[in-house]
């Protein structure tokens, strides 16, 4: 391998995965320490943001690297991003109702804002051991330096061989990549005029949010063309994602408002002291729908905005003259279609017996025996 000089079109895509993954790695390298000894939430936040990033990364990737050593990478990135995931939405809405309380008007509305808060922390406090769990389990897989190793090496060997991120297998697999992440979006559209159907705008939301990973991870491949794109997408997501935390927060403040109840009962004996509580979550919950139905007024204007700019289309205009230049260069090359399978992992000691065969009088290996030809195509 060391000697190997050429290129071909698959090392672009092995290129662009190995860098984009280095890269979430070592991020998440970085964050991992700062999480476990909770030492500021935004440590939580930058980890879990990386981890999903790798996350993405992985599956965009998955035939690049060995089946089993893929399969165990993903299951302990699953694991740290779910572990992670309980404790920073805890630490979003602790510091959302820092901020509210601040802001109140009504002295009415304090006392259920801050036994609120109190019992958050108090979760918030319970979970950290997830946490360090979560971590120290990660860690002590070695996926990340595994991940850091094998990167290391794919773009060392690229660099040896003059690959560009640019290549028709990079084009061809992002462009499919993508227009199946936008086509799994479109397809939930129809919720936009449903401002109730709260399980098709949390699918919408995972939507987004898998196709702009993917037009992040993509972006190299055609050379900044896509942040345009990218930024209208972003948009959209943050408007879901900002949807789905007001009906987490109103699915949240029931269930506060049932366990306070049975909490505050089981001391006193009946809940009627919660009355002093209640106005304060009511004026919270009122609050968030409001916020909702302020959101999806604006997550539909912006998509009909985008509908009438043909952002979409515009996208897969951008996709399809990728994919003209991936023709045009396999065909100038004298490569196969950029379509087809450009990734099947040599057998030079196969390649070396079909030689031996086709050079010897009788094709099988030069003593007259066929046994060997039967041995399957591909293994």
């Amino acid at each position: 391998m060391g000697k190997r000089t050429k290129s071909t079109s698959r090392d672009g895509f092995r290129l662009l995965g190995a860098r984009y993954l280095r890269k979430q790695a070592r991020r998440l390298a970085r964050e991992l320490d700062g999480a476990r000894r909770s030492e500021n939430v935004e440590r939580v936040h930058q980890a879990r943001v990386a981890s999903r990033r790798l996350r993405a990364a992985l599956g965009l990737f998955r035939d690049c690297f060995k089946r089993k050593q893929w399969k165990r990478w993903r299951k302990h990135v699953r694991r740290v991003t779910e572990g992670l995931g309980a404790a920073r939405d805890k630490d979003v809405q602790i510091e959302f109702v820092c901020g509210f309380l601040h802001g109140l008007d009504a002295e009415a509305h304090c006392p259920g804002i801050a036994r609120l808060l109190v019992r958050w922390e108090e979760q918030r406090e319970r979970l950290q051991p997830e946490v360090v769990e979560a971590v120290d389990r990660f860690q002590a897989g070695g996926v990340l330096g595994e991940i850091q190793a094998t990167t290391d090496k794919l773009i060392k060997q690229s660099n040896g061989k003059q690959v560009a991120v640019r290549s028709p297998a990079a084009l061809t697999r992002t462009r499919k990549a993508i227009l199946e992440c936008l086509d799994s979006l479109r397809l939930r559209e129809d919720c936009l005029d449903e401002p109730e159907d709260i399980e098709q705008h949390h699918a919408m939301r995972i939507a987004a949010k898998r196709l702009r990973y993917t037009v992040e991870i993509s972006d190299p491949v055609y050379e900044g063309g896509l942040a345009e794109h990218l930024k209208s997408i972003k948009r959209v997501q943050t408007l879901l994602g900002d949807i789905h935390d007001c009906d987490v927060w109103l699915e949240e403040l029931r269930a506060f408002d049932r366990d306070e109840r049975r909490r505050i009962a089981s001391r006193f004996g009946d809940d009627g002291p919660y009355e002093r509580l209640r106005p304060g979550i009511e004026h919270l919950a009122e609050d968030r729908r409001a916020q909702r139905g302020a959101l999806f007024e604006q997550l539909v204007a912006f998509w009909r905005q985008l509908q009438a700019d043909r952002q979409w289309e515009r996208l897969m205009e951008t996709l399809e003259g990728g994919r003209e230049a991936a023709d045009s260069s396999t065909a100038a090359q004298g490569q196969p279609p950029a379509d087809e399978p450009v990734d099947r992992p040599s057998k030079p000691r196969r390649i070396k017996r079909a030689r031996r065969r086709a050079r010897s009088p009788l094709g099988s290996g030069g003593n007259g025996s066929s046994s060997s030809a039967a041995e399957p195509v591909g293994q």
